[in-house]
């Protein structure tokens, strides 16, 4: 088999139909993903799809004034750039390296070469994009009816998860802009549960010192989220329903 590959979706094209994964791996241009770096904007069509093996990549929602706010991320779970992929004239949102890495990126025509050709890359590309249409529901709701201190505990949670560290080199400013919150607000739920033991943080460093208290101050939005991702890394076809949680003001 060519090549080794951290990415979940690569792998499960691999196991499913290793001759495909064999012509896709030979169309693949690894590239480094630096920090803050736009991999696609708003409204135009992105040229490359890009295979995350390590980083994040976030799926940035921008208003005219320049708010902004994450609705979904990409980690080695799959792919950012999937619309053009699968056939969309346009992505609704930008994409921004969250936490710097690697990756393999394909031009976005021959992807939907290899997309259309391949019943199963089709198929793993359709449960990736209903894994994002999940995160992308379950942003309205959390950014809807949950407290500053539980969207940041949240956050801070999956951003680890998909990092791989508790270790996590952002500013307030960033995660602000992530989380869809002023600046001062994160802040303050930063100050929380700095307070409480959960977190520490320095000059654009944020250290997870309490996973298992950090989870149980976040929403379930959380679990929502995470649990689409089996316990072994594949996104799962038919994800759980959770319930709507309660409506609860902002801080």
């Amino acid at each position: 088999m060519p090549g080794r590959t951290r990415n979940r979706l690569l792998r499960q094209l691999a196991k499913s139909d290793p001759d495909v994964y064999a012509r896709v791996f030979d169309d693949l241009e690894p590239v480094s993903l630096d920090r803050r770096a736009r991999l696609g904007a708003a409204h135009e069509r992105a040229e490359w799809a890009y295979f995350l093996e390590s980083g994040i990549v976030s799926l940035v929602g921008a208003t005219s004034s320049g708010h902004s706010v994450e609705v979904a991320f990409v980690g080695n779970e799959g792919v950012a750039g999937i619309p053009d992929v699968l056939g969309a004239r346009s992505m609704p949102y930008s994409l921004i390296v969250q936490l710097p890495g690697l990756a393999y990126r394909l031009p976005t025509s021959v992807a939907r070469e290899h997309v259309f050709s391949c019943t199963a890359l089709h198929e793993l590309l359709m449960a990736h994009a209903q894994f994002l249409i999940h995160q992308l529901t379950q942003s309205a709701v959390c950014n809807r009816f949950h407290t500053a201190v539980q969207r940041l505990s949240r956050w801070l949670l999956l951003t680890a998860e998909r990092a791989g560290t508790d270790r996590l080199e952002l500013t307030h400013e960033f995660v602000a802009q992530m989380v869809g919150a002023p600046r001062s607000a994160v802040t303050q739920a930063a100050a929380v549960l700095r307070h409480r033991g959960i977190i520490d943080y320095e000059r654009g460093l944020i250290i997870i010192r309490n996973t298992k208290r950090l989870h149980k101050t976040a929403c379930e939005c959380f679990d929502a989220v995470s649990s689409i991702v089996d316990g072994n890394g594949n996104v799962a076809r038919r994800p759980n329903s959770h319930r709507v949680p309660a409506a609860k003001h902002h801080t």
